[in-house]
C-alpha cells in the first residue's frame, strides 16, 4: 500500500475522508473486500451480516489501539492501517445493503444497483447468467433487501429466464422422478436439466430451438419437438418450465401412453404460461396444483405454481391392457 503521512493517517481515523475519495485512492482494497464478502456468503451463515460486521468492527479497533499506541509509527500504520481502510469500506456497504430497500424506489429504469447486482448475481448465478440452485433460506433474507425487485425478471427475461429453482425445489422434484425416465420438454438453455442430472436423475433435455435468437442452447440440449421428442423417448415423467401461454406442444404429452407424471412450473395465471384447454381436458388425469413446490420457486410470489398432473388408475389399467 501507499505510505500514509501521519496526517493524512488522523484524517482516516476521524473519518473525515468520505469512502468514495479513499477507495479512489486504495482500489485494490475494493476486491478484496468483495472477496471477503463472497467467502462468508459461500459458507451460507444465517448471520452473514452480522459475521462480518464483526469481523470487520472487531480488525479496526485493534489497528486504531495499535496505531495510536505507537504515536503514529510509520511501519505500524503501513502495517495496520490496510485493516481500517477494509473496514470502512465494508462496512460502508454492509450498510448500503441495509439500506437498499429505500434507494432507486422513484426510479423506473430497468437496472440494479451496485449491491442489488451484487448479491443477486451471488445468490442466482455461477457466473454470467449460468444459473445455480439457490439457497432457499440466503435468497429469502436478501431478497427483503433488494431495492428494485421489480427490475430483476425483465432483466433476464430477454435471455430466455423466468424463474429460478431453489435447492429445495430440485431435491423435491428429483424425489419425484428418482428411478424414472424424465424428458424435459421446451428445456430453454437446459437449466433444470442441469440440476437433476447433478442430482443423479435421468433426465433429457429438448426444445425445438425456437428461441436462438436470445437463448444459447448447450450441447446437451437435444433439438427436437415436443411431440417428437415424446416419441422418441416414451418418458414415464415429463416437466416443462414456463411452458408458452396457449401453446400447441403440451396437448401431446396427455396424449402419450408412456407419461405418467406431468410436472409443470410456472404461474396461476394462464394467460403467462401453459395451455389450459388441455389442463382442463387431460381425462385421463388428476391435476394438483402444489403449494409446498410453487413456495420453492423465486423469486417467491402468489403467482407461483407448480402443477403435478397424475394419471389416474383406470388410466394405468388401460396403458397396461
Amino acid at each position: 500500500m501507499k505510505n500514509l503521512t501521519k496526517d493524512i493517517s488522523k484524517k482516516i481515523l476521524a473519518n473525515e475522508i468520505p469512502v468514495e475519495t479513499l477507495l479512489s485512492q486504495f482500489p485494490e482494497y475494493k476486491n478484496e473486500v468483495f472477496n471477503e464478502i463472497n467467502l462468508q456468503i459461500d459458507k451460507n451463515d444465517p448471520n452473514l451480516i452480522y459475521v462480518l460486521i464483526e469481523k470487520y468492527t472487531i480488525a479496526a479497533k485493534v489497528s486504531i489501539d495499535k496505531i495510536t499506541k505507537s504515536g503514529f509509527n510509520e511501519k505500524t500504520l503501513n502495517a495496520f492501517m490496510p485493516n481500517i481502510i477494509k473496514a470502512r469500506f465494508a462496512l460502508f456497504l454492509l450498510e448500503q445493503l441495509r439500506l437498499s430497500a429505500l434507494a432507486n424506489k422513484h426510479t423506473k429504469k430497468i437496472r440494479l444497483n451496485l449491491w442489488d447486482g451484487f448479491i443477486l448475481q451471488k445468490l442466482l448465478f455461477k457466473n454470467d447468467l449460468v444459473r445455480k440452485p439457490a439457497s432457499l433460506y440466503l435468497f429469502k433474507f436478501f431478497w427483503k433487501f433488494i431495492s428494485n425487485k421489480q427490475s430483476l425478471m425483465p432483466l433476464v427475461n430477454e435471455k430466455g429466464i423466468y424463474c429460478f429453482y431453489s435447492r429445495e425445489l430440485i431435491k423435491e422434484l428429483s424425489t419425484l422422478t428418482e428411478g424414472k425416465e424424465c424428458l424435459e420438454i421446451g428445456a430453454g438453455d437446459g437449466t433444470l436439466t442441469r440440476f437433476l442430472n447433478a442430482e443423479n436423475i435421468h433426465c433429457t433435455a429438448t426444445d425445438d430451438y425456437s428461441w436462438e435468437h436470445c437463448i444459447t442452447y448447450p450441447d446437451f440440449v437435444e433439438k427436437a419437438d415436443a411431440k417428437a421428442a415424446l416419441q422418441k423417448y416414451n418418458p414415464e415423467v415429463v416437466i416443462c418450465s414456463w411452458p408458452v401461454p396457449k401453446n400447441t406442444y403440451e396437448k401431446h404429452v396427455f396424449k402419450t401412453n408412456s407419461v405418467n407424471l406431468y410436472i409443470v412450473i410456472g404461474t396461476r395465471n394462464p394467460a403467462f404460461t401453459g395451455d389450459i384447454d388441455s389442463y382442463l381436458n387431460a381425462a385421463n388425469f388428476t391435476m394438483e396444483y402444489s403449494e409446498k413446490l410453487s413456495s420453492l420457486v423465486l423469486p417467491p410470489s402468489n403467482e407461483n405454481a407448480v402443477y403435478l398432473f397424475r394419471r389416474k388408475e383406470s388410466g394405468l389399467l388401460e396403458k397396461q391392457l
